[in-house]
């Protein structure tokens, strides 16, 4: 299985955190684009939901953009 940044886009979308997930980029941090931690919370929560896995605390500090959490749940899926 390998997630792509529409993927994690849907999910973004899903959680209600942005008005426009669709311009969202890819590099720039998620906080620098209008979402607050909690709202970047909810996005991991829901994507633990989604992929069936836990993501533990010491690995979601990096996950700031859409690419690193891309990234890191290709690595973790793979």
């Amino acid at each position: 299985m390998s997630i792509a940044r529409e993927d994690i886009v849907a999910v973004i979308r899903k959680a209600n955190v942005v008005s426009d997930p669709d311009k969202l980029r890819d590099d720039i941090t998620l906080d620098d684009q209008g979402i607050d931690s909690l709202g970047i919370f909810n996005v991991i929560l829901l994507l633990q939901e989604k992929y069936g896995l836990e993501i533990p605390d010491e690995d979601m500090d990096p996950l700031v953009s859409i690419s690193a959490i891309v990234n890191y749940l290709n690595k973790r899926l793979a």
